[in-house]
């Protein structure tokens, strides 16, 4: 089992990273980067209904904060490799 781990990360970007979706099917996805020493690490989230009713609307871009949160794996996204984390939660 992966356990979660806490790091102190700054809030770099918020990219909308899905292709326009015309019929308004598929969810738009998101990306938010955060950057702790020379990692970048990225949070995807999805928004099925177009509401905005996601995580990163609580989050202020350029803050600090202790994430909490588990790795999934390393993808390059417009060319810097970010690592994909998961289960992504703000802790005091």
């Amino acid at each position: 089992m992966t356990k979660s781990i806490v790091q102190r990360v700054k809030y770099l970007k918020h990219l909308t990273i899905s292709e326009y979706d015309r019929d308004q099917i598929d969810p738009i996805v998101y990306l938010n980067v955060f950057k702790d020493g020379d990692t970048l690490y990225g949070f995807k989230e999805y928004d099925y209904f177009r509401n905005g009713a996601i995580k990163s609307k609580e989050w202020e871009l350029g803050s600090y904060m202790n994430l909490q949160f588990i790795k999934k794996d390393i993808q390059t996204i417009n060319k810097e490799e970010i690592t994909i984390i998961t289960r992504a939660k703000v802790v005091n």
